[in-house]
């Protein structure tokens, strides 16, 4: 009784391990495809254009 009971509760563990390994992959390709696509965005916009510094007008004496 008590090895049928053990190996139920590894069977358990086991589909348990095995669900979180499939829904790790599947964030792990969410997460790879959003960092793809926010890559892409980068590359396709344009690069800020710096602004020029005002002159500061000095009084020589």
């Amino acid at each position: 009784m008590a090895a049928e009971e053990g190996a139920r509760a590894i069977a358990e563990v086991e589909r348990d391990a095995a669900a979180i390994r499939k829904n790790m992959e599947r964030l792990r390709a969410l997460r790879e495809a959003r960092e793809a696509q926010a890559a892409a965005e980068a590359e396709l916009a344009p690069a800020p254009i710096a602004k020029k510094k005002a002159r500061v007008k000095r009084i020589v004496r």
